[in-house]
């Protein structure tokens, strides 16, 4: 094994370990209720997008799921959807990553994805379905951001943040219509709370993305 190989093993590895500590650390810190469960969103969902832009598709599968594995016992009181929690920030991160590295075809698995989340919620609640537009928005911003090369980085990055803390939301969503079996009027009160947090997820995302790229560019250079 060359040098070269070794370090770039070493890099990934911390790259990983560091953001699985930075998405078990936020995950302490509430930032809003979850109706329907005796449980927390953490400021961690800022974590699970500034993971996807910052990491390549596996470092982020490997961070998140150590994170979300980490968290889950150290932040119980955040597991609204029991075990089944982990997959939040590992869909989020994941599929983020691929939308950002992958150009249109991690753009396609995300929509897909997306469509299928949207698709879940309406089959059974579908007496309101202003719930999914934001959704909606993210696939069009999905397939859009695959087809701007051309566009600088920093312009595109509040964009993926705000596709993965999406995705993110779509396998909350999933969770909640299909296991917790929430019905439609409580959406209704979700929504404004809902926006609200996939506002901070995006705009909180793309600050801390923007802030390290410039204080470390070696460090995330790919």
């Amino acid at each position: 094994m060359t040098n070269d190989n070794f370090s770039n093993k070493a890099l990934r590895t911390s790259r990983i370990g560091v953001f699985s500590s930075l998405y078990v650390i936020t995950s302490l810190v509430p930032i809003s209720m979850f109706i329907g469960a005796p449980s927390f969103l953490a400021l961690n969902l800022i974590i699970t997008p500034v993971m996807a832009i910052l990491l390549s598709p596996s470092e982020a599968f490997f961070a998140s799921f150590f994170g979300g594995i980490i968290a889950f016992y150290v932040a119980p009181s955040q597991a609204m959807f029991g075990p089944y929690t982990i997959l939040l920030p590992i869909v989020g991160a994941t599929l983020g990553s691929l939308t950002c590295h992958k150009s249109k075809f991690g753009a396609s698995v995300t929509s897909i994805f997306l469509a299928t989340a949207i698709s879940a919620y309406l089959v059974k609640n579908y007496p309101f379905p202003y719930f999914i537009v934001p959704h909606a928005l993210a696939v069009v911003l999905a397939l859009a951001t695959s087809f701007k090369k051309m566009t600088p980085l920093h312009v595109k990055i509040p964009l993926y943040t705000y596709v993965s803390t999406m995705t993110e939301q779509g396998m909350m969503m999933i969770f909640a219509v299909h296991l917790l079996d929430l019905p439609w009027q409580v959406f209704v009160g979700v929504l404004p709370l809902m926006i609200y947090e996939r506002l901070v997820g995006t705009f909180g995302a793309a600050a801390v993305t923007i802030s390290l790229l410039k204080i470390l560019p070696k460090y995330f250079a790919k």
